[in-house]
């Protein structure tokens, strides 16, 4: 009669299934812990990014239709700027009317804050109420640098001549930049976030030409 060992696990092999399973668990608790940790830093992230992208084209509006206005000059350092704007208000009816501002965005540095201030025109009118001052802020924001794209076009005798390039301020009162870079960026979790945005200004720039002694602005260039 044929006899049949049975045998079941040993010590050995149940300490090293036990050590396998503890290294899966471990694996997979840790992939776990890591994987909520991004999510949650994506979310705070995104979340924060979101407000600077929408404070971002708030200011890409509001450079996309400036224009030049002898009594709100167009000023501009690399920390502020400042020009003329159109903007829209309600009446005691609820009807839009448009408004002529001051639009003016600076970094405050001491604040860690980019802070935008929009004020009624109003050259009769000697002090400014609440109601015609409206500002806004976004905050922490750790650097804000504004650039100015100068862009100059002379026509002479047919031949033309152009002269551009980014500058760190604007000084030029007569006319208004061809562009703007704005660059700004802050902490996220340790680590620093830059963000950078390009805006043309279809009414910018300058063009001369001598034939008929006349300042001309040609061409949108674009969104880079």
């Amino acid at each position: 009669m044929n006899h049949r060992n049975k045998k079941g696990f040993t010590i050995i092999e149940l300490l090293l299934a036990a050590t396998i399973m503890s290294m899966i668990s471990l694996a997979v608790v840790s992939t776990f812990g890591v994987g909520l940790r991004a999510f949650d830093r994506v979310q705070s992230f995104g979340g924060f990014q979101a407000d600077v992208l929408v404070f971002l084209e708030g200011i890409e509006h509001d450079l996309r239709n400036t224009f030049a206005f002898s009594p709100i000059k167009f000023q501009g350092s690399s920390r502020s700027m400042s020009f003329a704007a159109v903007g829209t208000k309600l009446d005691e009816d609820g009807n839009e009317f448009t408004v002529l501002e001051e639009r003016s965005y600076n970094f405050d540095s001491s604040q860690k804050a980019l802070i935008s201030k929009e004020e009624d025109f109003a050259p009769t009118v000697s002090s400014a109420t609440e109601e015609s001052v409206r500002t806004q802020r976004i905050t922490p924001v750790k650097t804000v640098e504004f650039q100015y794209y100068s862009y100059s076009k002379v026509i002479k005798d047919g031949e033309e001549k152009i002269e551009s390039g980014w500058q760190g301020t604007w000084t030029d009162e007569e006319i208004i930049p061809r562009g703007i870079k704005i660059l700004l960026a802050f902490d996220d979790g340790g680590e620093e976030v830059s963000l950078a945005r390009t805006v043309f200004i279809p009414s910018g720039g300058d063009i001369v030409d001598e034939e008929y002694g006349a300042n001309q602005t040609r061409e949108y260039i674009g969104r880079r």
